[in-house]
């Protein structure tokens, strides 16, 4: 048989009403600092008298008065209980001071997308921290669930078990072409598309994807003469050649500019796709994640708000 602990049977919330006793003197006064009836305090003092086998506080002239047992306790006790409130309190988070290094999963839409804007905040909010940007192979909440990445921006995951996600913002696809065209000199209609030849992203090289699965629904199909993993890749050769491309309005409008395209609206019903953040339940209440994850949204209301699709 084991021999019993001294904490086995012990209430902490007790040594909060021996604080109270040693600091007021009274058991209405402390009754009242604790917010409870004196029946409580004079209940917690007597258990305490038990378990610590003295009577601790006694009647003296002016109250209470604590014996040599309790007062030798009182500060004891008191560096005891701020050292829980500070264990158990909410950590405080500077993230002027924080170091390390945030790994965000995103494909290549989110690093055009948003990554400027992130890069920019980080410098300026938090320069101790690192960003270092990983691409998501394979399901997105592996990739969470073991630390490879902290946070995921893009079309997914969602409604899986251990996984929170938020919704970000909504986006449409646009077609751009280079400024010259021959395709800006004629009726841009499904012919006119179809017609033409295409340059395809596709992150892993594989066929297919939203533009060819709603040309499916109307029977059409269109010829992708060029597939590239990235968005800026897709931009250049559009800028040089009489070739097409599809892709997200935001990424459109954001390399337009620069390399002097034009954008024509697809002339066929294309839907549109949602982009959120996901991450682990694991860093869900991390005080630096939590900021992260506050500023990626606020990133991305902010930038993106003014110029929905």
């Amino acid at each position: 048989m084991t021999n019993a602990h001294p904490m086995d049977h012990l209430d902490l919330n007790l040594l909060r009403v021996l604080d109270a006793l040693l600091t007021d003197g009274s058991a209405t006064r402390a009754a009242r600092r604790l917010g409870v009836t004196q029946s409580a305090v004079s209940h917690g003092l007597a258990r305490l008298r038990g378990h610590l086998g003295d009577p601790l506080l006694v009647r003296g002239a002016g109250g209470l008065v604590p014996t040599p047992r309790g007062e030798s306790l009182r500060e004891p006790v008191r560096r005891m209980l701020l050292e829980l409130e500070g264990l158990l309190a909410p950590p405080t988070f500077d993230p002027a001071r924080v170091r390390g290094a945030l790994r965000l999963g995103a494909p290549d839409y989110a690093t055009v997308v948003l990554l400027p804007s992130l890069v920019q905040l980080l410098e300026r909010e938090a320069p101790g921290l690192d960003l270092v940007v990983l691409p998501v192979v394979g399901q997105a909440s592996v990739s969470l669930a073991d630390g490879t990445v902290d946070l995921v921006v893009g079309t997914g995951p969602g409604d899986e078990e251990g996984i929170y996600a938020q919704r970000l913002f909504d986006d449409t696809f646009t077609t751009v072409v280079r400024a010259g065209h021959p395709a800006l000199d004629r009726p841009w209609d499904v012919d006119a598309f179809c017609a033409a030849s295409h340059v395809l992203i596709a992150p892993r090289g594989a066929p297919g994807g939203p533009v060819d699965s709603a040309l499916e629904r109307v029977g059409r199909a269109r010829r992708v003469a060029v597939r590239v993993p990235h968005f800026l890749a897709a931009a250049w050769i559009v800028a040089g050649s009489d070739l097409v491309c599809t892709m997200p309005v935001r990424v459109a409008r954001a390399v337009a500019a620069t390399h002097g395209l034009i954008q024509l609206e697809p002339p066929f019903p294309l839907g549109g796709f949602t982009i959120t953040q996901a991450w682990h339940i694991r860093r869900h209440a991390d005080p630096v994640h939590r900021w992260w994850r506050g500023r990626v949204a606020a990133t991305a209301h902010r930038a993106l708000d003014a110029v929905d699709p």
